[in-house]
């Protein structure tokens, strides 16, 4: 049985977002050779990423109405400083390395256009078929993270934590891992979560998911997570996209055949 509640939080903005964000638009000013240098989990929070874990803070604080009883935060430097800067009273952070973001392989920290040029195939693959393709030289599949995520912390939490609301600052890939793991979703769904451009469909930094096993129309706890609030503290014009129900879809024989006939 998972925690009471369970909040993930995305890390502020990192060097490594602003770098990335830039190269996808053609402009790679900042893979200096210090830059490459480092290891993704070096990079630093910049200021605006400050600002969003501030924010992220202060809602946490306004909002959650129960005392939290586990932290748990990356080993990453840029999600380490996130948790910091929540400023949660009477906070005492486990860091987990089991929390890391994606591994990337030989495609972490460098630019979209040595990505293409270096690993075309893997790029290829990537674009076929997100959730189950590899990064060239070894690193995780999103399959493969959402194991890593099942079978380490999800594990651990309903072993140790169902009666405990616990907090979890990592990344958003990571996020996406336990959405897929706790919401029962498919591949497509995860395809459809990262190309959508709904707002409450994006995994943005310093964004708030919020799993809960209480359900917030009627107040009754169940013994599995029920529902999910989505809120990005910093979108002050409508950040809180609310509560929604979690709905885990089953077929009968008639609609697996129908689903199998389409491919």
């Amino acid at each position: 049985m998972l925690p009471k509640n369970l909040i993930l939080v995305r890390h502020g903005q990192s060097e490594g977002n602003v770098a990335q964000h830039a190269s996808r638009r053609g402009d790679n000013q900042f893979f200096t050779p210090e830059f490459r240098e480092r290891h993704s989990s070096s990079f630093h929070l910049t200021e605006k990423g400050i600002i969003q874990a501030t924010y992220a803070g202060l809602w946490l604080r306004k909002n959650i109405p129960f005392p939290l009883g586990r932290f748990y935060v990356s080993d990453y430097v840029r999600a380490m400083e996130t948790a910091a800067y929540l400023e949660l009273a009477g906070a005492g952070w486990r860091r987990e390395f089991h929390l890391r973001e994606r591994d990337m392989a030989l495609m972490d920290n460098i630019t979209e256009e040595e990505k293409r040029e270096r690993y075309a195939l893997e790029v290829e693959e990537w674009e076929k078929h997100s959730f189950f393709s590899t990064p060239a030289g070894g690193g995780e599949s999103v399959a493969q993270l959402c194991m890593r995520l099942k079978t380490t912390m999800l594990t651990h939490w309903a072993r140790e934590c169902p009666n405990d609301n616990v907090i979890v600052v990592c990344h958003g890939r990571v996020i996406r891992g336990f959405q897929v793991e706790i919401e029962g979703l498919l591949p497509e769904d995860f395809l459809r979560l990262i190309n959508s451009k709904q707002p409450w469909d994006k995994m943005r930094n310093g964004q708030i998911v919020w799993y809960t096993r209480f359900d917030p129309w009627t107040g009754e706890e169940h013994p599995h997570i029920v529902a999910v609030r989505i809120v990005c503290p910093w979108d002050l014009i409508g950040g809180d996209y609310g509560w929604r129900r979690i709905e885990r879809k089953t077929w009968s024989n008639e609609e697996l055949l129908s689903e199998a006939a389409k491919r």
